[in-house]
């Protein structure tokens, strides 16, 4: 299939109504407005050349637009950004990342270097669906790998 070249500047300007309103709808609670203006173009930008068809752009962006932006809003809502100088010299200060120690020998024992990373990126804030474009995967295949280290560490846990 022959993808149609467009003119991107002035598509984004075209649909910049629709990645401000966009950005307004999901803005607040972590997520800053300018930021998710800035995902929206982002997203414009990937898929306005994913369009086969000139005439149906309007409505494919309209249904792929609002999920990228949400999403980027979700990531942005789960770090809860606190600026540094609010904590520095607090013990709350962030230390420099370290990965966190399984205490049990058991429970490490258990956990083979993939599914160890997978739990360790789920504990830390990521999604199912984050740690599958992570690892490359789907989110289902994601969901049945933490279903097994449930079952392998159910014994360990009673």
């Amino acid at each position: 299939m022959e993808f149609p070249k467009y003119d991107m500047e002035s598509e984004l300007r075209r649909f910049r109504p629709l990645v401000t309103a966009t950005a307004r709808r999901y803005a607040g609670r972590g997520a800053d407005f300018d930021d998710l203006v800035q995902e929206g173009y982002l997203a414009l930008l990937e898929l306005v050349p994913r369009c086969g068809d000139p005439e149906r752009l309007p409505l494919f962006l309209k249904n792929r637009l609002p999920a990228r932006v949400r999403a980027a809003a979700r990531r942005e809502w789960r770090q809860q950004y606190v600026p540094l100088e609010d904590v520095e010299g607090t013990p709350e200060e962030p230390a420099i990342f370290e990965e966190p120690h399984i205490p049990d020998r058991a429970v490490e024992e258990c956990l083979c270097g993939e599914d160890r990373e997978l739990v360790i990126l789920l504990a830390g804030g990521f999604s199912q669906k984050e740690a599958a474009e992570r690892f490359g995967i789907t989110q289902q295949a994601v969901s049945a790998r933490l279903r097994m280290v449930r079952k392998r560490l159910a014994p360990l846990i009673q």
